[in-house]
């Protein structure tokens, strides 16, 4: 069941509407955050929209209502799914000269990866569309701009890849179309730096965080196509997939998923540790 939030209220998504002559829907003038619900608590959702604040910022978007509001009111829309794992997105958009911005919320089901792919990996592609550098468009939030992202991600999908690997404009490896990317090489975890274009999500930054717990020393550092058929393992993070391993690259199969045991480590330590801040957060008054 899909449930909306627009403007100052709940209300049936087939009720929700914007107007067309809107710059939020016209020129793609809007932010966005995607936020995980667990049982009806979404995981960090200060993170997560801290950067859409940022986003309205550059973007002169005025803010509704404070982020610890907004933040109550994602918890709701993933309770009122009835899910376990719910998808929460809220969108910040350009409005009328009477209501300058509009706030909305969707939350549903969250489609996430198959328990399959979680134990062996997906294939995946190195696309064509570089990724946009940091001096051209700041990646610290996401816009609903999003057609550079849905370029490079349906050239993946022609290729039979659910998800790609990105660029960066000089070459070096930048992130997923829509993740981020990490590599494993014996007891070293390595992921590209934010200068590649790629964006400091919040589930990149929780792995950052697990790495000595998962026994392994974390770092961004530069990375070259080449270097991910000479690791260990190599993995996607982000809200939607958490940690989901990498089998290979255009037909070439990275390191022995089978032996994955750094992405599987992580990726249980990131699900526990979301479980325990959800649970503190429902816990609290």
């Amino acid at each position: 069941m899909a449930v909306v939030y627009l403007g100052d209220r709940f209300l049936p998504a087939e009720l929700a509407q914007v107007p067309v002559t809107d710059p939020g829907y016209l020129l793609g003038d809007g932010v966005f955050a995607t936020l995980r619900g667990y049982d009806g608590a979404c995981f960090r959702p200060e993170r997560h929209l801290a950067a859409l604040v940022r986003g309205a910022e550059a973007l002169g978007l005025p803010l509704p209502m404070p982020a610890a509001v907004m933040a109550e009111i994602a918890d709701e829309a993933a309770r009122r799914t009835g899910e376990a794992i719910a998808y929460v997105r809220v969108t910040l958009a350009r409005g009328s000269q009477d209501r300058p911005s509009v706030l909305s919320l969707l939350a549903r089901a969250y489609d996430v990866p198959t328990d399959d792919q979680y134990e062996r990996g997906i294939p995946t592609t190195v696309v064509g569309p570089r990724r946009i550098p940091p001096e051209c468009f700041a990646p610290g939030f996401k816009s609903t701009s999003y057609a550079a992202q849905l370029v490079a991600r349906r050239e993946a999908n022609a290729r039979g890849a659910s998800e790609g690997i990105q660029l960066a404009i000089d070459g070096a490896l930048a992130c997923g179309t829509m993740s981020n990317l990490f590599v494993v090489r014996g007891r070293e975890l390595v992921t590209p730096p934010l200068a590649t274009g790629c964006r400091e999500g919040i589930t990149r930054g929780a792995v950052l965080e697990l790495a000595e717990q998962a026994g392994l020393v974390a770092r961004e550092g530069r990375l070259e196509p080449n270097d991910l058929f000479e690791a260990d393992e190599a993995f996607f993070t982000s809200t939607r997939v958490e940690c989901l391993g990498i089998a290979s690259v255009d037909g070439r199969p990275i390191g022995n998923l089978a032996n994955a045991r750094s992405t599987r480590a992580l990726r249980k330590a990131l699900r526990e540790l979301a479980l325990r801040e959800t649970s503190s957060r429902r816990a609290s008054p």
